[in-house]
């Protein structure tokens, strides 16, 4: 029992990562969402000159690895006269790029929408923009809630990548705890615990979410 008074005695500084790492999600994930809507609304476009710089985008960030984003963005900013320090260096990274796997992820719910739904839209003198956001994203979105909740559990993994430019989060807590313990297994047992409470509660909510969805669909 003696290391669970170990991981007890540490359990403030857990907490105190744990936070970070919540911090994180609530920067990156409006974020996302809010981007991936408005990029998906390009990448639709029936004009070349705006869907093509769209799906290259999205191809490019779904195809890079997130942590070299958070390097890219992290070493880079200084260059471009920035001095966001790691956490928003990181938040912007991964928001950045789960922005492409949301849009990815709305495009399947636009695309499950009936064309008639466009052309009501537009019979009631709703411009195209109008339409998107007011008939046809409403719709998309209660389509692919499941896809959504997923993207958020993915997002809610990456946040650990951050420990890698020195934010201290949940993940670099438990290295730091771990070096002034040598509890190494016992320590990330209880980083692996927190996230897990956390994915469950957000996989939960986004469950809960489909049902209604489901029936208003």
């Amino acid at each position: 029992m003696n290391w669970l008074n170990t991981v007890a005695g540490w359990l403030p500084e857990f907490v105190d990562g744990f936070l970070v790492t919540l911090a994180l999600v609530a920067m990156c994930l409006p974020a996302a969402l809010v981007l991936g809507m408005l990029l998906v609304l390009a990448r639709i476009s029936s004009k070349a000159l705006v869907w093509m710089p769209a799906y290259a985008v999205i191809e490019f960030l779904r195809n890079v690895p997130t942590f070299l984003l958070i390097l890219v963005v992290y070493y880079g900013a200084p260059l471009l006269g920035s001095r966001l320090d790691g956490l928003y260096c990181g938040a912007i990274a991964i928001a950045v790029q789960h922005t492409a796997y949301l849009a990815e992820v709305f495009r399947g719910g636009v695309g499950a929408v009936p064309r008639t739904q466009w052309d009501a839209g537009r019979a009631i003198g709703f411009k195209p923009v109008g339409v998107f956001f007011r008939v046809v994203l409403p719709q998309a979105v209660l389509k692919v809630v499941p896809a959504i909740g997923n993207q958020v559990v993915v997002l809610i993994k990456d946040t650990s990548l951050v420990a890698g430019i020195g934010v201290v989060d949940l993940t670099l807590t438990g290295k730091l705890i771990m070096e002034r313990t040598a509890a190494s297994y016992e320590v990330f047992i209880v980083v692996a615990i927190f996230y897990l409470v956390l994915t469950t509660l957000a996989s939960g909510l986004f469950r809960w979410l489909e049902v209604p969805a489901g029936k208003r669909r």
